[in-house]
């Protein structure tokens, strides 16, 4: 009778085959393992190793290229240099408050484009290479090197000044 509100197809039971301790030992050493009692052969995936993090970089803010590689966009291997502005200006120019903005943004805007302008004196006046005032760095690694910079000297304001384009 199919109005009937009982449970009887939930009372079936399934027989299900299990295996025998034999059939697991045989099926082991097929597999080649020599414990039949280890549970761990189903659960390689969950332990499987992570592949080896990449070398770390070494601390370096200057982009070294690698020999015989040559790329067809050498603007990432172009040098270029990161400016401590707040040495620069004898603290005129900072970021006290907030590491990522400056305080004069106008005087800081004025003083970049200068810097730009006379890129190359900046770039090879060796006293300021010495003071930590310029720094030299590589294009393609400036955003790491701006970011430790920030960390190190807490208030300063740097700013990245690329070389003029090549017309």
């Amino acid at each position: 009778d199919d109005s009937d509100d009982s449970d009887e197809w939930g009372k079936e039971e399934l027989d299900l085959p299990t295996p025998t301790p034999q059939q697991t030992e045989a099926e082991d050493e097929e597999d080649g393992l020599a414990n039949s009692n280890d549970d761990t052969k189903d659960d390689d995936w969950l332990t499987a190793a992570a592949p080896p993090p990449p070398p770390a970089k070494p601390a370096t803010t200057k982009k070294e290229k690698p020999p015989s590689s040559k790329s067809s966009n050498d603007d990432d291997d172009r040098p270029m240099i990161i400016v401590d502005m707040t040495k620069l200006t004898q603290n005129k120019i900072h970021s006290k408050f907030d590491r990522n903005s400056v305080n004069d943004s106008t005087a800081a805007s004025s003083l970049r484009k200068n810097i730009e302008r006379d890129y190359e004196g900046y770039s090879n006046n060796a006293q300021l290479l010495q003071d930590g005032i310029v720094i030299p760095c590589g294009v393609s690694v400036w955003r790491d090197a701006l970011s430790r910079l920030r960390d190190e000297r807490a208030g300063h304001y740097f700013a990245p000044i690329f070389p003029p384009s090549k017309k």
